[in-house]
């Protein structure tokens, strides 16, 4: 079973799969309003704090955003989604804009994801990095490379 979902994606929504006990439904996740429903979660930082206002929502989207970011700093950021979930599908949709945060780490470049099987955030420490968890990783080109996606 999944403890909760962590993301930073611009659209999301969730099915119960087939066979399950429930019919198959498409449940929205994002609103397109608000960050309703999503805590955030920072390497450094209390459950909740949404560090230098990273994850936004403008025009209907959900963005992280580094322009109030000096550098990085490892300020490693999640958001968790209020209910966990099991037998499901998930469709999402995300494209990355703009340039990395002065001193991201180059593995970071362009660098998203859906953190699935992960520990409850009420439990992540404060200094800890990432949740554990299951991560479908979703990557963007950096123009010059192959660089797959999707990878787990």
């Amino acid at each position: 079973m999944m403890r909760r979902l962590a993301t930073t994606l611009a659209a999301l929504a969730l099915a119960a799969a087939p066979g399950s006990t429930q019919d198959e439904k498409w449940i929205p996740l994002f609103n397109g309003k608000d960050l309703e429903g999503w805590t955030p979660k920072f390497a450094g930082h209390d459950l909740g704090e949404n560090y230098l206002d990273t994850f936004r929502v403008e025009g209907g989207v959900l963005k992280v955003c580094y322009d109030k970011y000096e550098k990085f700093g490892n300020k490693f950021g999640h958001l968790y989604y209020k209910d966990p979930f099991s037998h499901y599908k998930i469709r999402a949709e995300y494209r990355f804009v703009g340039d990395q945060v002065k001193e991201g780490p180059g593995w970071a470049l362009r660098n998203n994801g859906l953190m699935l099987h992960g520990q409850d955030p009420k439990t992540i420490g404060k200094g800890q990095n990432f949740p554990v968890s299951i991560e479908v990783q979703l990557l963007g080109g950096n123009g010059k490379d192959k660089r797959s996606t999707a990878n787990l």
